[in-house]
């Protein structure tokens, strides 16, 4: 192999665009060093449930013609992005995690998926979900704590990234999939405000409450993805979502030291006590800029609104699905619909109106702070491949829709990694990712 191809899995999405630019790494001979060092890691990280090195060729000659015509690069140009199975792609499968699904071939891309080939990105390979991106576990393992869980749903995602067989990866959540993963597998997860992203082409588990995020290891990574990703749609309400200088302002200093709200949630008695530590010793070092705020004991409510709406529209968008496969799914997924099915109308509606108001209520707190501090999980990822762990520290963010960063920021004694969960206004996406990528400079 040349040296040039030696330690390839360990560039970032920027950091790689800018060696093509300059021309000190030709994409070619980066692919070949990408495809030497997947096939070697697939078989032990088990993060793809598709992947051809013939179908990336064939995203390469395309978009080596373009920089033989002298065009200028696109901003993603020869990066290569995992997507999760439950997002339609042309040229791979999308089975959704799901054995009923099997041979399942869209016609054409998600829309997320034209605009990352539209920016010059390689749809790298189709990542592992679990079964229609719930609960029961895929084959893939946790790069970063081999023996434990890397989360889910959207664990292929970032088992790829953490292993280097991807410099970014495209996952959804409906409650913690993107934050959790991302803490369990040390790597850096967002989660854009609901509604930045089109969710036209992605398996609609529940469309109140579904959203696409983005794994890299880096937040200058995060923010080049997701400003490729967001916008250019209408909401149901009318409302256009214009796209965001995302990246612009996720590099630049803040005009301040940032103000930062520790929260500790509802359910802190939960977090696993090497946690608590952790975020103890976090805000003794944060002491200058970060002030520990109760949150009203009110928010409580989140948590069965969010399943109450999770559950209803889950039971109706994916027992077709189950339905048409003669009943075939896993324990979890059958008592998911079974639950969803009773519950009344009445009190979806009540649910789901809440929402509404749920962002709103924390607006105060940003008049204040840049951003809310929190344990992405409960604590690291549990031992064991039998469960995809808890999302709890998550669902009150979720049910908000409010943009959340997950960073690889503190560890166990042993090892393990566990993520800092930043929370934002909602819409003040660039204003998370500048005050997530402070923060990384300040402690790492």
């Amino acid at each position: 192999m040349a040296d040039s191809q030696k330690n390839c899995h360990e560039l970032g999405a920027i950091e790689l665009v800018e060696h093509f630019d300059r021309g000190s790494l030709g994409l070619r001979d980066y692919v070949e060093g990408m495809h030497s060092f997947c096939e070697a890691s697939e078989p032990e990280v088990s993060a793809f449930a598709h992947y051809s090195p013939e179908v990336v060729n064939l995203q390469v000659e395309r978009l080596e013609s373009l920089k033989n015509s002298g065009a200028p690069l696109p901003r993603l140009y020869g990066v290569p992005v995992a997507v999760k199975d439950n997002i339609d792609t042309q040229d791979y499968p999308t089975e959704l995690g799901y054995a009923g699904s099997r041979g399942r071939t869209p016609k054409v891309d998600a829309l997320l998926v034209h605009k990352l080939r539209e920016a010059g990105a390689l749809i790298w390979a189709k990542s592992r979900t679990t079964e229609l991106a719930y609960l029961h576990p895929a084959s893939t393992t946790n790069p970063r704590a081999p023996g434990h869980t890397p989360g889910g749903s959207s664990s292929g995602s970032a088992a790829a990234v953490a292993a280097g067989m991807v410099p970014v990866a495209i996952g959804t959540q409906t409650n913690g999939s993107v934050i959790r993963p991302a803490s369990f597998c040390g790597v850096y997860g967002f989660k854009p405000t609901r509604g930045l992203v089109f969710n036209g082409g992605v398996l609609n588990c529940s469309q109140s409450l579904d959203q696409v995020g983005v794994f890299a290891r880096n937040v200058e990574d995060l923010a080049a993805v997701a400003e490729v990703i967001i916008g250019g749609h209408h909401l149901e309400s009318g409302q256009l979502i214009f796209p965001m200088a995302l990246r612009k302002v996720c590099v630049e200093e803040p005009p301040f030291q940032p103000k930062l709200m520790f929260a500790k949630s509802p359910i802190w008695d939960r977090v696993d006590g090497e946690a608590q530590d952790a975020f103890m010793a976090l805000q003794e070092e944060l002491a200058d800029c970060m002030s520990d705020v109760a949150l009203p004991s009110s928010v409580s409510n989140a948590f069965a609104w969010h399943k109450t709406v999770m559950e209803s529209e889950m039971q109706v968008n994916l027992k077709p699905l189950v339905d048409a496969a003669g009943g075939q799914a896993s324990a979890q997924t059958l008592d998911l619909l079974n639950r969803g099915s009773a519950i009344l109308a009445s009190d979806y509606l009540v649910a789901t109106d809440r929402m509404r108001g749920t962002a709103a209520g924390f607006a105060e707190y940003f008049d204040h702070f840049d951003a809310i501090v929190t344990p992405s999980t409960l604590g690291a990822a549990p031992n064991g491949m039998a469960t995809t762990g808890d999302p709890a520290m998550c669902t009150i963010w979720t049910f908000a829709g409010l943009p959340c960063i997950s960073m690889p920021l503190l560890q166990t004694e042993a090892g393990l990694p566990l993520g800092v969960q930043l929370v934002g206004a909602a819409g003040s996406d660039a204003r998370l990712l500048r005050t997530a990528r402070w923060l990384a400079k300040r402690l790492t």
